[in-house]
C-alpha cells in the first residue's frame, strides 16, 4: 500500500493504525462490466489486477446492486440484533446441522495467534436449499435451508432478498475477475452453478476506548473463499494489514462494497493474487453494522493453480483442493475449534 492519503491515529497503548483515504485502497468502478460490449468489460481488467496484487482490497462502485435492497436488509439487522439474547439464542450456529444461525458475542475467535474472543454478534446463512438437497441430505456442511427467526417479521425477506441479489452479482463479478487472470470471461461459470456462497450479518457494539488487542469486534484474520463483499454502516471500523505491515482504515463510503481476496483466490492464482489480513474495531460510541458475503465456487470445483498463473518455469506452490475442503476446515478452526 502506498504511504500518501494517510493519516496516522495514535489510540493509546503504542496502537497505531492509518486512516485510508482514497488513494490507499482504490475505487473501481463496476459499471464497465454490465455493458453489452467486450471490449468495454475488459478494461476492468488491468485495474482489478493491480489492486488484487498490489494491496487485496478495493472499493466497488456503481455495482448494481439496489440501495433499497441495502436499506432494507439493515433495517431488518437493527431490529434482530435489538432482541433479547436468549430470543436469538433460539437459533444458535452450534444448534444447527450445517452451520447457519446466530453467532453471539464472543463465541469465535478470528486471531488464531491470539488467546482472546471476538466482541461481535452475527447471524450466518446461505443459499436457501430445500430439505431433500441431495448435498445436504449427503452431510456437505453449507448446503440446506437456512435457520432463519420468526422475528423480525420483514428479516427473512429482507436478508434473503440480500444474499440472492448478492449471488447473482457474484457471477459477474468472477467474470472480472476472470479477465483480471487473463482467463476467459465464463471460465468462473460451469463451477458456479451450486456456489458455496455465505453470508454474515455483523453488529458491533461500540468498542472501549482503552481496548484489548484480543478482545475487539473482529480479530485480525484472512478470509478463506474467493473473494469477499462487505457492505459497511457509516462507523468506521474494518481495517486492513498492508503490505508495509501498517494497519489501514477501509473509511466507509457511500454506495460502494469493499471487497477483499480471500485464501482460495490466493492460493488458486499461486499467490499472485493477495489475501491480507483485516479486523474490526468500532472506536466510536455508535452501533456498527456490516453485510458481509463470501464468495465461493461450487463444492466439488478442485484446482491447484489456474492455467494463466502456473508454469514450467512457475509451477504450482500448492497442491490441489476444492473450494469446499477448503472452507470447511477452516471455518472448522474458527467456530468450532478443530
Amino acid at each position: 500500500m502506498s504511504e500518501q492519503g494517510q493519516t496516522e491515529i495514535n489510540v493509546g497503548k503504542g496502537i497505531r493504525f492509518k486512516r485510508n483515504t482514497s488513494d490507499v485502497v482504490p475505487v473501481i468502478d463496476f459499471s464497465v462490466m454490465l455493458s453489452s460490449d467486450p471490449d468495454v468489460r475488459k478494461t476492468i481488467a488491468p485495474l482489478l489486477r493491480q489492486a488484487c496484487t498490489q494491496v487485496g482490497f478495493f472499493y466497488l462502485k456503481n455495482h448494481g446492486i439496489p440501495d433499497a435492497v441495502v436499506r432494507r436488509a439493515h433495517e431488518a439487522m437493527k431490529l434482530y440484533f435489538a432482541l433479547p439474547r436468549e430470543e436469538k439464542m433460539k437459533l444458535h450456529y452450534m444448534s444447527t446441522p450445517n452451520h447457519r444461525g446466530y453467532v453471539s458475542s464472543g463465541d469465535i475467535n478470528a486471531d488464531h495467534e491470539l488467546k482472546g474472543k471476538d466482541m461481535h454478534e452475527a447471524f450466518e446463512a446461505a443459499q436457501d436449499l430445500p430439505e431433500d438437497d441431495p448435498d445436504y441430505l449427503k452431510g456437505i456442511k453449507f448446503y440446506g435451508p437456512n435457520a432463519w427467526p420468526a422475528e423480525p417479521a420483514c428479516f427473512r425477506w429482507a436478508l434473503g432478498t440480500y444474499f440472492d441479489t448478492q449471488l447473482e452479482f457474484g457471477k459477474i463479478m468472477l467474470r472480472a475477475f476472470a479477465l483480471a487472470l487473463d482467463l476467459p470471461e465464463i471460465y468462473f461459470d460451469p463451477m458456479y452453478t451450486k456456489p458455496m456462497s455465505r453470508m454474515r450479518a455483523c453488529y458491533y457494539p461500540p468498542q472501549d476506548k482503552d481496548w484489548d488487542v484480543s478482545q475487539i469486534g473482529i480479530g485480525a484474520h484472512r478470509d478463506y473463499e474467493l473473494f469477499t463483499t462487505v457492505w459497511q454502516s457509516p462507523q468506521p471500523g474494518l481495517q486492513v494489514k498492508g503490505v508495509t505491515e501498517d494497519w489501514v482504515e477501509i473509511s466507509p463510503i457511500e454506495g460502494t462494497f469493499v471487497v477483499n481476496i480471500g485464501n482460495l483466490m490466493q492460493r488458486w492464482s499461486n499467490d499472485l493474487f493477495l489475501s491480507r489480513p483485516h479486523r474490526v474495531v468500532n472506536l466510536t460510541q455508535e452501533h456498527r453494522y456490516s453485510l458481509v458475503q463470501f464468495f465461493g465456487v461450487n463444492y466439488d470445483a478442485t484446482i491447484d493453480a489456474f492455467p494463466t498463473c502456473k508454469s514450467e518455469q512457475n509451477p504450482a506452490r500448492h497442491a490441489p483442493i476444492s473450494c469446499g475442503k477448503n472452507t470447511e476446515d477452516q471455518v472448522a478452526q474458527t467456530y468450532y475449534k478443530k
